[in-house]
């Protein structure tokens, strides 16, 4: 418990952290409640499909999926965490007032796996609001048949936040990693995807178990099966323990560095 007063005392004086929070609190709800009978013109004579995402039990693999849309500002919040300890050398100063360098690391992963779990409490929560009060309840009682989304949800989020973790503590910048991320999960994974695990180096498993792939592969995508393209996916069980093994390596890299290196 001390650790954690120690790193909220941290982001209480910091504003970026509460723009952060408030956005990610306030934008999922209210993206949510747009999505509310959404309906969408097919072909020129302007048809109208009327399309209800939160009836039960399908509304906790669509919440999951939409909340999955704001998973990079808790990869950008842990980016500024972290790099602020290294901007202002407080994880130096915490080592000199008597603070074990394994205390440090295991204080932010705590607060990860904190900010993990509050981050799919309120997923849960919007999940059964939205399934209750704007789905169909009556055709669709309520029903927790696929609430192991919220599960897989947790898994994903914990492993971005693990992603970022590593990045950061390898980079030391935070801007030098934001920009790592980007060109890593969109331009450096998709190459090594569609060209040198297919093209180059005919591995398509190896493809399907890089990290940005591994953690999109938890909570497929459920919405082309509302418009007619196939039935919802399921969810990849390979994709799971292939992101437990990469929050498992991620943190034990980043546990690591901060070891062997000057803080």
């Amino acid at each position: 418990m001390n650790l954690l007063k120690i790193e909220w005392r941290k982001l209480l004086p910091y504003r970026a952290f509460w723009l952060a929070l408030s956005a990610y609190g306030l934008l999922m709800p209210a993206l949510f409640i747009s999505l509310h009978n959404f309906q969408l013109k097919l072909g020129n004579n302007g048809t109208e499909l009327s399309i209800s995402f939160y009836n039960f039990p399908d509304v906790w693999h669509n919440v999951a999926y939409i909340s999955s849309w704001f998973n990079i500002l808790l990869y950008f919040f842990v980016i500024l965490m972290v790099g602020n300890e290294y901007q202002y050398k407080t994880f130096r100063q915490n080592i000199i007032d008597g603070m074990s360098r394994s205390q440090a690391v295991f204080a932010k992963i705590l607060l990860m796996f904190l900010f993990a779990l509050g981050s799919t409490l309120l997923v849960s929560a919007l999940g059964f609001l939205c399934g209750y009060y704007l789905g169909d309840i009556e055709a669709y009682p309520v029903s927790f048949d696929k609430a192991s989304y919220m599960g897989l949800y947790f898994l994903q989020v914990l492993g971005y936040m693990s992603l970022a973790f590593f990045m950061t503590h390898a980079l030391r910048k935070q801007g030098m990693s934001i920009v790592a991320f980007l060109l890593y999960a969109f331009v450096a994974e998709p190459v090594l995807q569609y060209k040198v695990f297919k093209d180059w180096i005919p591995l398509p498993q190896v493809a399907e178990h890089l990290p940005i792939q591994a953690l999109g592969q938890l909570i497929p995508n459920p919405l082309p099966a509302y418009f007619g393209f196939g039935e919802t996916a399921a969810y990849n069980s390979e994709a799971v323990v292939t992101t437990g093994v990469y929050i498992i390596v991620f943190l034990t890299l980043s546990y690591g560095m901060v070891r062997s290196r000057d803080l």
